[in-house]
């Protein structure tokens, strides 16, 4: 999974939840920049920012 697809799927969830992107940079010990990059894909964060991002949304990523 490319971190595009990744980026697009824990964005699709934020959203399915209701979340703002502030409120899950807090919850998750980032910045909104951050955030944003992720969710377009403009950014390769490490594995941490994912867990931290899904963890907040409880979703599993998986690395197969």
């Amino acid at each position: 999974m490319s971190k595009e697809e990744i980026g697009a799927k824990l964005r699709a969830q934020r959203i399915a939840q209701g979340i703002s992107i502030r409120k899950i940079a807090e919850m998750a010990g980032t910045s909104t920049r951050a955030v944003q990059a992720v969710e377009k894909g403009w950014y390769n964060p490490g594995i941490d920012t994912y867990l931290s991002l899904a963890r907040v949304l409880g979703v599993k990523i998986d690395v197969r």
